[in-house]
């Protein structure tokens, strides 16, 4: 599940780490916390549904910050064993470098990716109740069906974007719906307008990578129908969710989908890159804002990460990371 991102394009490979010398913190950014973005918006968003907040607050509950933690290992981890098994894509890509070109060791990596899926799956059994542990060990298996063969879902059509849209809508939502306590009755019922949402942001992530994906015989959706249909049923599941979070009363998904189906209208029309690019990256930032004004200190979560993400590209490689999409 490593494809929807709110904000940033991929980075370019500076090219290959011949000779170079290893960092420490290579190991910590091959975990691409940028696409923790996700999840922990997915989270929280969750903990916003289930717990009835009404008004702006900067307090979370410890149970929410321990699962936020454990999460971002789980993720993490699953971003690892995708880079791993996905590494020929990277290359024609020039982006992920860090495994596609060698700056981390493949040992070392698997060893940081077993122990935080192990870390995650421990902590959840001692602290949670067992349907959380049960939703954080379904998390950890679909991160590793959606990677490695012969499921390999990122490559089948169709299962790739169900994989995105349960993984990050469903389990990640009904993760931080249940983290604190709350019973998971109606979680999945309302779970359903993000789970169309991530969808509809996923499907236009693919087509970017339409040409690479094609020739290293990963077949995702967007590469079977191709890019016209991608963006019609990209936009049709972005509305859907506008109309179900409507039904089902839910304020915060509502004004993120409506807001921005005119983007995805627009790759729809003009079937440009650009727009594209545009649409699933300011459809995720819409709804990463709105959950930041319900709780501020995820603007701060943001901050760090951000700052974190440019200081790290900047000194390690010369690069200015992350970037919003500059292609046409």
């Amino acid at each position: 599940m490593a494809r929807p991102s709110p904000g940033g394009n991929s980075t370019a490979a500076p090219g290959p780490a011949a000779g170079r010398r290893r960092s420490a913190l290579d190991y910590l950014f091959v975990l691409r916390p940028i696409l923790l973005v996700p999840a922990w918006t997915m989270l929280l968003a969750g903990h916003y549904r289930s717990a009835g907040i009404d008004r702006m607050t900067w307090r979370l509950p410890p149970e929410l910050w321990l699962m936020i933690a454990l999460y971002s290992g789980l993720m993490g981890a699953a971003y690892i064993v995708n880079q791993i098994f996905d590494v020929e894509t990277d290359r024609l890509n020039k982006k992920l470098f860090l495994v596609a070109e060698g700056y981390v060791s493949k040992p070392g990596i698997v060893i940081e990716a077993v122990l935080l899926f192990a870390v995650a799956i421990v902590v959840s059994f001692l602290r949670y109740p067992p349907l959380v542990v049960w939703l954080v060990a379904a998390s950890g298996l679909l991160g590793l069906l959606y990677s490695v063969p012969p499921f390999k879902f990122k490559a089948k059509p169709f299962l790739d974007m169900l994989a995105n849209g349960a993984g990050y809508g469903g389990l990640a939502f009904a993760t931080g719906w249940t983290a604190t306590g709350a019973p998971a009755s109606e979680a999945w019922i309302a779970a359903l307008p993000y789970v169309l949402s991530v969808s509809a942001v996923y499907l236009n992530t693919t087509l970017p990578d339409y040409r690479s994906d094609k020739a290293t015989g990963n077949v995702t959706t967007g590469v079977l129908i191709g890019g016209k249909a991608t963006t019609w049923l990209a936009l049709a599941l972005m509305a859907a969710s506008a109309a179900l979070a409507w039904r089902l009363g839910d304020n915060l998904c509502l004004v993120a989908a409506a807001c921005s189906l005119p983007l995805f209208l627009l790759a729809v029309i003009t079937q440009q890159m650009r727009w594209v690019m545009l649409s699933y990256q300011g459809g995720a930032l819409l709804l990463v804002a709105l959950v930041g004004l319900i709780f501020p200190v995820f603007f701060v979560m943001l901050l760090v990460t951000y700052a974190a993400l440019r200081y790290y590209h900047k000194w390690r490689f010369g690069m200015d990371y992350p970037r919003f999409a500059d292609r046409g």
